[in-house]
This record gives C-alpha cells, sequence and structure tokens, in this order.
C-alpha cells in the first residue's frame, strides 16, 4: 500500500474482481466450502438470530451457497443474491431448493422493508469501491425492517498480504507433484500482484490493497474500525456490536486491534430513511 487518496469510485475494482471471482479457481474452493467460517462469524450472526428468527432473510454474496443452510436455520424465508453468474449457478447446484438470484447489492430490486436480518459474509463488501460501499449500505439500510445487517469487513489496521506467499508450499517437502502446483501458484501470484499494483491507495482509514485470495487476483478495500462505525451512523444504522474472528466483542469507539478482519453488527430501527 502507498501513501495516496483512495478513490471515491474505482471501476477497475468491478473489472478485476468479478472475473476473479469466476476463475476455476475460485468456483473449485467456493463449491467445497461448508459451515461457520470461524467463532467470529458465527457469534456475530446468533447475536441477532433470535430477534429475526422466522423473518425474511437476505443473503448478500452468497457465492456458492455456503451460508444458505446456515441462514436457513434462522428462517426458510431465505433469499441469496450473487453478482456472479458463475457462483449462483455453483449455489444452485449445491442447493437446488433455495432462492437464488442474480443481483448486484448495489442496486436491490426489493421493495422497502422487506427483510428482517441482511447478512453479507467473507468481507465481500470489501469487493467495490467507496461510493458503491455507500451504495450498499443505503439500499441495505432501505430494505430492512428494524432487524439487523451482520458482515464483515477487512481492517485498515490489520496485517496486510504480502507476496510472495510461501504458505503455497505446504506440504511440498513430502510432495513432488505439490512442489511444482505451490511454484506454479507462486508465479501467477507474483504476476497479478504486479498488474494489481497501480490500484493500490492508502490515505491512513481508508485503503485500498491487494490479498492473497484466488492468487492475489483481487483487489479490496480496507477500512479502520472508526471510519466503518461511522459509516454506518452517517446511513441511519445504530451499531449492535463488533466481534474479532475469535468471536470476542470489541468495543465499538474504540481503535480496534491488529486483527485482519472484524464482524459488525447494525441494526436499523427507524422507518425508510
Amino acid at each position: 500500500m502507498v501513501g495516496r487518496a483512495v478513490p471515491f469510485v474505482a471501476p477497475a475494482l468491478d473489472r478485476v474482481n468479478r472475473p476473479a471471482y469466476q476463475h476455476h479457481g475460485a468456483l473449485r474452493q467456493y463449491g467445497t466450502a461448508t459451515g461457520w467460517l470461524e467463532a467470529g462469524e458465527r457469534t456475530a450472526i446468533m447475536s441477532v438470530a433470535d430477534s429475526v428468527r422466522d423473518g425474511v432473510i437476505l443473503d448478500i454474496g452468497v457465492g456458492g451457497g455456503r451460508t444458505a443452510p446456515l441462514m436457513r436455520a434462522i428462517s426458510d424465508a431465505y433469499i441469496g443474491i450473487d453478482y456472479a453468474p458463475a457462483l449462483l449457478d455453483l449455489a444452485r447446484r449445491r442447493f437446488p431448493g433455495c432462492d437464488f438470484q442474480e443481483m448486484d447489492a448495489r442496486r436491490l430490486s426489493f421493495s422497502d422493508s422487506t427483510f428482517s436480518l441482511a447478512a453479507f459474509s467473507y468481507n465481500g463488501i470489501d469487493s467495490v469501491d467507496l461510493a458503491g460501499r455507500r451504495a450498499i449500505v443505503r439500499q441495505v439500510h432501505r430494505v430492512l425492517r428494524p432487524g439487523g445487517f451482520v458482515f464483515s469487513s477487512l481492517n485498515r489496521q490489520g496485517a496486510a498480504d504480502r507476496w510472495p506467499d510461501w504458505t503455497v508450499f505446504a506440504g511440498a517437502s513430502r510432495s513432488p507433484r505439490q512442489l511444482v502446483r505451490g511454484s506454479a501458484k507462486l508465479v501467477a501470484g507474483g504476476l497479478n500482484h504486479l498488474r494489481r499494483l497501480p490500484l493500490l491507495r492508502d490515505d491512513g482509514e481508508v485503503a485500498i490493497g491487494n490479498i492473497s485470495a484466488h492468487n492475489f487476483g483481487l483487489v479490496t478495500v480496507f477500512t479502520s474500525l472508526p471510519a466503518q462505525v461511522r459509516q454506518l451512523r452517517e446511513s441511519g444504522f445504530r451499531m449492535h456490536a463488533i466481534f474479532d474472528r475469535a468471536g470476542n466483542e470489541v468495543p465499538i469507539d474504540g481503535r480496534g486491534g491488529t486483527e485482519a478482519w472484524y464482524h459488525y453488527v447494525a441494526q436499523r430501527e427507524s422507518g425508510p430513511g
């Protein structure tokens, strides 16, 4: 990351990230993912589960459908959306009984006050620029009834991913095939990282960075905890809780720590804004 102002509008993020999510390697990963990713994710959802039980749930950025059975354990009134058609095809094959729709969270086509819970897992909100991020928060506020918005977001104060990522050689000492595969990943990651360098920005509280997921194929927004809280409050949300990856609650008005990401729980209490 370098010390330049983060652009409010950055269309390049869409041009990079949408194809990356539909690459065969990403589809393979999302096609096998199951269950909760970590304790923090589960704790954040469960903190509002009882208050929204049997209400209508909107699952944003559903990917390969990992979160569908987790959300349907709270309510069968469930809709999952994603802006990547290939991921939706995968989710529909895995969970044919679910309602999955192709939709961009920046432009939700649902009526006001439709959902009791909106969830956006796996730092998906970080895949769009600042303008898109604010649009998502406003749209979620519009379609929510008094209820919860739960999402995870990469932390500007967390340790940034860096190339080279030597973990690609895990197990290589025991398998020549793993050594060859790791070498290919290292080279692919390096090439992707070099291509992304012109997009990187950092203004202290918000940054655009390149993460190691999908061989450094993604360029994402990193937001400090205070900046994320301000954004939610400016959009009409009340903060309910913030959890780290282990499920520990962290101070809402604190500076935050060096976790790679946090899980945010916000609530809408008023009518359409």
